[in-house]
């Protein structure tokens, strides 16, 4: 078995080579991760622009400036064509847990890899002060090898989103929550010019019973697949009068 390991904390990300010793046991790793931290990157790609591929030998490789969608595409498209079986992302240093699952880097790895026909997995530590990214990935080792027994190879294949507490209990399938964020945008003056960012800090969870974020606070793995296909299905017929009012 090939497994392609990405992320998008870097080449440097504390959680790579935890994952990258434990993953070694289920077949063969080939790792292509930014060259940088890319965190909050989401599905973003690079178009029109060439990027350098840093080897630092034992198939790992870093992706100068690029992406992590990218590593992933640059993977699957190039030199690890037709060879990978299961992608890996992670581990990520922090949750990704409700609608942080969109923004999220790490996710997009996983999300692209199964966009692309491959069984694939995003991985997070829900403990960001004290993260064990060595337990963490002998449960991503347990979870992996039941997992490639039954994915399939199909376009889209199947995502996983899978946030792991410190001293877990078990594994929960569950759905994802709702993260509240109470979120501003900063500024700072420097001599004459004045720079914005956006801030913030975590507040709650909404209605998240049985969710990824209840099940965490209880100490479970959470497990969410993740739907690829985002048409909201019930809606199709809701909106059907836009049709009939076209040219009115």
């Amino acid at each position: 078995m090939n497994i392609l390991i990405s992320n998008d904390d870097g080449i440097k990300g504390k959680g790579l080579k935890p994952l990258i010793k434990e993953i070694s046991k289920l077949g063969k790793v080939y790792v292509i991760v930014p060259e940088h931290e890319m965190s909050g990157m989401s599905q973003s790609i690079t178009l029109d622009n060439y990027r350098q591929i840093k080897d630092y030998g034992n198939n790992i490789y870093s992706l100068i400036d690029g992406t992590p969608t990218d590593c992933v595409k640059f993977g699957l498209y190039s030199f690890l064509k037709n060879k990978i079986d299961l992608v890996i992302s992670g581990i990520n240093t922090h949750p990704n847990l409700g609608q942080d699952v969109v923004y999220s880097g790490t996710v997009a790895c996983a999300r692209e890899g199964a966009y692309l026909g491959i069984p694939s997995m995003a991985v997070s530590v829900v403990n960001e002060k004290n993260p064990c990214f060595k337990k963490s990935a002998e449960i991503v080792l347990q979870i992996a090898k039941q997992f490639v027994k039954k994915a399939e190879k199909s376009r889209p294949a199947m995502c996983l989103n899978i946030n792991i507490p410190p001293n877990a209990k078990g594994i929960k399938i569950v759905s994802l929550g709702i993260r509240s964020y109470d979120e501003n945008i900063e500024s700072k003056k420097v001599g004459k010019k004045t720079y914005y960012k956006l801030a913030g800090r975590f507040i709650s969870g909404k209605k998240n019973k049985g969710t990824d974020i209840e099940v965490v606070e209880k100490g479970f793995v959470a497990i969410t697949p993740l739907l690829l296909d985002q048409t909201h299905h019930i809606h199709i017929k809701k909106y059907k009068y836009l049709e009939t009012s076209f040219g009115k």
